[in-house]
């Protein structure tokens, strides 16, 4: 297969969870599993800071902890200094617990990444590959191959405890395949899961891939940035939104966000991928953009990839900036849309043309900012994701964790 040149991370980044709400009401077998996960975020390394962010009981947190500690969940790794006192026991996830692998998949570009149960990104490598080129059984185990590899060169004496795949599809949350996604043929119902756990021998957890970048910038922005839309502009676009609380809205089939194929103006008769016309695609997306620049500014190579479109954008093409800037323009009705009816606190727009684009950006903004009723706008910021493309690895990464950790899988091993 055709993948580009590795580049493993030189950095560790550590990523944490979404706040939790805590009442008095959390024992029995929640926890364990709460305080493992408080551990594991580094939102509490010692057992006064467990109390502190829990409200209970030292004893009840010391005996939780005391049987983590046996359990071999937990391990203790020195001691953190305070003012008075003993130094308290620094705790971790126990390293033997294992790594998660994570799988970022997009259209055109895969992002794989390898981490400890402590949320720590240990190795990623970005892959330019085409799912469209590949079945989903022969793209899954080039996935899983890869995954298998990074494993071994981070750590191979540590098993696989859980995987996390993203697809650019909606996700049927009850049976946790992809539902009809118009830019993947052959994968409608594909058991994605039960081919990834096959083959990496881990429980495996599937989610689009724009929710779990929601996920991911939610896990290292404060509070009060949220509720949070992410808008994700690639072959498609894709929406996540991320509730108060800090967990994804998949709405009743797990269809919300479906931004890309929602229309708003009636006078456009395009036809989607999808078989519907009007869609938001079809005047706002990657190809879209390079359909509207090779009209604008024709030339004998028609370009065809994003990365042909940042370049001409960085060499001043006009027709590209006008293509990107028409685009924003039509995505931040969409947004404006969005903001009236959900109110959200933060706009996060993601893709590599967002990433690389101020005129995407700027266009998004302005239309939103003009179009949008005054009151879902006066405490609103859009923006680039902080993460940038390790975005969905950090949501992968959470979403693994919280799996891992949940009381059933806790109790389970």
């Amino acid at each position: 297969m055709k993948q580009s040149a590795m580049s493993p991370t030189k950095k560790q980044w550590r990523f944490t969870l979404p706040d939790r709400p805590w009442t008095l009401a959390v024992t029995g077998s929640e926890l364990p599993s709460e305080v493992a996960m408080l551990v594991a975020s580094g939102k509490a390394n010692s057992k006064a800071e467990l109390v502190r962010e829990t409200g209970l009981a030292r004893s009840t947190v010391s005996s939780c902890v005391d049987g983590l500690l046996r359990r071999g969940t937990l391990a203790a790794s020195g001691v953190i200094a305070v003012d008075r006192g003993r130094p308290a026991e620094r705790l971790m996830i126990a390293n033997q617990l294992g790594l998660i692998a994570v799988a970022d998949v997009g259209a055109r570009h895969t992002m794989l990444g390898i981490a400890d149960m402590n949320m720590q990104l240990l190795a990623h490598e970005w892959h330019v590959i085409s799912i469209t080129d590949y079945t989903p059984e022969d793209f899954l185990v080039w996935v899983s191959e890869q995954l298998w590899r990074m494993a071994s060169e981070a750590n191979a004496d540590l098993p696989l405890r859980h995987a996390a795949l993203s697809l650019p599809a909606r996700i049927d949350i009850c049976e946790d395949t992809p539902i009809r996604p118009p830019i993947m043929p052959g994968w409608d119902a594909f058991d994605a899961v039960q081919h990834m756990q096959d083959a990496l021998g881990c429980p495996v957890s599937v989610e689009n891939d724009t929710n779990i970048r929601a996920l991911g910038n939610a896990a290292i922005l404060p509070e009060d940035e949220r509720p949070i839309i992410e808008v994700k502009i690639g072959t498609g676009i894709g929406g996540g939104i991320i509730i108060k609380d800090g967990r994804v809205f998949h709405g009743f089939d797990g269809a919300a966000g479906e931004i890309g194929h929602t229309s708003y103006d009636p006078r456009n008769r395009k036809r989607c991928a999808c078989g519907q016309t009007g869609c938001l695609e079809t005047i706002a997306s990657v190809p879209a953009m390079l359909r509207r620049m090779q009209v604008l500014s024709p030339t004998a190579d028609e370009p065809g990839s994003v990365e042909q479109l940042i370049e001409r954008l960085h060499d001043g093409n006009l027709g590209a900036e006008q293509a990107v800037r028409e685009a924003g323009e039509a995505i931040g009705i969409m947004v404006a849309t969005l903001c009236n009816i959900l109110n959200p606190r933060h706009i996060i727009v993601g893709g590599l043309i967002a990433e690389a684009s101020d005129e995407l950006l700027t266009a998004i903004r302005t239309t939103v900012y003009k179009t949008a009723r005054p009151l879902t706008t006066r405490n609103l910021s859009i923006g680039r994701s902080p993460l940038g493309r390790l975005a969905g690895l950090a949501g992968g990464i959470v979403l693994a964790t919280q799996e891992t950790l949940s009381p059933e899988r806790l109790y389970g091993n």
